[in-house]
């Protein structure tokens, strides 16, 4: 009778097991199912007339200061707490999905002779840097709002120091309405589309750029 007794509660025990193997698994679908995942548009850029005013250009790396280099989505909340959305993100990491949309602009804005990738071989002589410094939602306020905070450092390749010609830094902030699923991601690219705008216009006003 206690052997019989013994068999019941393991299999009981077993199929609790199995049941709840079976429901987090189940859980853990439901919430990858529930995962997106975003990338910064920015805008078209406004060509610079007469262009170009600087010599031809190759992007450089960007880097993101942390924690905005995670690839889940940055929210601000009262209180000055941060924390990150596990529902919502970016597709790759961050930094280098806004170096793809400022080589773009840039290169459609006119401003440079030409604007060369990182990977290309052709030797340029400038060179850009990027330095994302706040990539975040802000929900600390009565509206949401996207905000992003994007340096550019042009640098002359044709020294060995690689000195520093311009720095400029700018922010963007654009509020949205949370209701719609792209809503956060779209702000986020009007407020980068903002952001490259007011640095090529710094860019195109700086003294001492070769052209």
């Amino acid at each position: 009778m206690i052997r019989i007794v013994r068999i019941s509660l393991a299999l009981l025990m077993a199929g609790l097991l199995a049941a709840g193997c079976l429901g987090g698994r189940h859980a853990q679908r439901q919430a990858l199912a529930q995962k997106r995942t975003f990338v910064p548009l920015a805008g078209a850029a406004k060509p610079f007339a007469p262009a170009p005013r600087a010599a031809a250009v190759k992007v450089r790396a960007f880097r993101a200061l942390p924690p905005f280099d995670a690839r889940a989505f940055i929210v601000r909340r009262p209180g000055g707490e941060f924390a990150a959305d596990f529902y919502n993100g970016w597709l790759a990491a961050p930094h280098e999905l806004i170096r793809v949309q400022a080589t773009r602009y840039l290169e459609a804005s006119g401003l440079f002779a030409a604007v060369y990738d990182s990977a290309s071989g052709t030797v340029a002589p400038l060179g850009l840097e990027g330095l994302v410094t706040e990539l975040y939602l802000d929900h600390s306020g009565d509206a949401p709002a996207a905000v992003v905070t994007l340096r550019l450092l042009v640098l002359d390749e044709r020294t060995p120091s690689f000195t520093v010609l311009a720095t400029h830094e700018a922010q963007a902030r654009v509020a949205y309405t949370p209701s719609a699923p792209a809503a956060a991601s779209e702000a986020f690219g009007q407020a980068l589309t903002q952001t490259l705008e007011a640095l090529a216009a710094a860019l195109a006003a700086a003294p001492g750029l070769p052209r």
